[in-house]
C-alpha cells in the first residue's frame, strides 16, 4: 500500500468520525449519521495496526496515543456525558497487545487480549480484538476480514448494536479490497441483510430501510 492510499484512508476515516460525532451531538435520533460512522473505526484500527508494524520506536508511538488519551479525556467526558476511557485508551492498548504478539510474547499479549473484556473504555474488547485483527491484513487479508466478521457478530449479540456490522464495508477502501474479494463483500451484505430484522428494535424501521436499500447501492459501486 502507497502512501497516497494511506492518506486516502486516514481522510476517509476522519471525516467518517466526523460525521458520527456530528450526528451523536446534534441529531442522535438520525440514523444515517451513525451508520456513516461505522465506517471510520476500523479504518483507525488498520492505522493501528500499519503504525505498530512500521515504527522503530514503539514506546514512544505507544506514549503519545497514551498521553492524547490523557489528555482529552476531560473534554470526551463533558461532550459526551460518559465516565468510560475514550477510544484513544482502546487504541493504545490495541496496539500494546499487538506490539507483544509480534515481538514473541505471546502470554502478555494473552493477557491484554483477554483483559480488554473487563477494561471500561469506547470500544472495549471490540476495539482491542479489532486492531490485533488488523495486525494479520498485511499477510493474510481474507483471515482479517472473516475474523472481523465474527467479532462484529459477537459484538451484536452482547450489544443487540447489529449496526455496527456496517463496518465490514470500511474493507473497500484498503488496498486489494477495492477491485477484488466480491465474495467478501457479497457474506457481509448477506449478513447484513439476514440480521436486520433483529437489529429493528434497536435501529427501528428507519435503520432497517437503510440496511435494506443503502448497502446494495454502497457494495455495486465498491465492486
Amino acid at each position: 500500500m502507497g502512501r497516497e492510499q494511506r492518506q486516502f484512508i486516514q481522510m476517509i476515516a476522519a471525516l467518517t468520525m466526523l460525521i458520527d460525532h456530528i450526528g451523536m451531538v446534534f441529531f442522535p435520533s438520525a440514523i444515517g449519521f451513525r451508520a456513516i460512522g461505522r465506517l471510520s473505526f476500523p479504518l483507525f484500527a488498520f492505522g493501528i495496526a500499519e503504525g505498530v508494524r512500521y515504527t522503530h520506536r514503539f514506546w514512544r508511538y505507544f506514549g503519545r496515543i497514551l498521553l492524547t488519551a490523557v489528555l482529552s479525556q476531560p473534554i470526551y467526558m463533558r461532550l459526551f456525558g460518559i465516565a468510560q476511557g475514550n477510544p484513544l485508551f482502546m487504541l493504545a492498548w490495541g496496539a500494546a497487545a499487538l506490539y507483544f504478539f509480534r515481538q514473541g510474547k505471546r502470554a502478555v499479549a494473552a493477557v491484554l487480549l483477554i483483559g480488554s473484556y473487563f477494561a471500561d473504555m469506547s470500544y472495549g474488547w471490540y476495539g482491542v480484538w479489532t486492531i490485533f485483527c488488523f495486525g494479520l491484513y498485511a499477510e493474510r487479508e481474507s483471515l482479517c476480514f472473516y475474523g472481523q466478521l465474527l467479532l462484529n457478530i459477537l459484538y451484536g449479540l452482547k450489544t443487540r448494536a447489529w449496526i455496527q456490522l456496517l463496518s465490514l464495508f470500511s474493507f473497500g477502501f484498503l488496498d486489494g479490497m477495492a477491485c477484488g474479494g466480491v465474495f467478501k463483500k457479497t457474506a457481509a451484505l448477506f449478513l447484513l441483510c439476514v440480521l436486520s430484522p433483529a437489529s429493528t428494535g434497536a435501529l427501528g424501521h428507519q435503520g432497517r430501510n437503510l440496511i435494506v436499500h443503502f448497502l446494495p447501492k454502497l457494495w455495486y459501486n465498491f465492486t
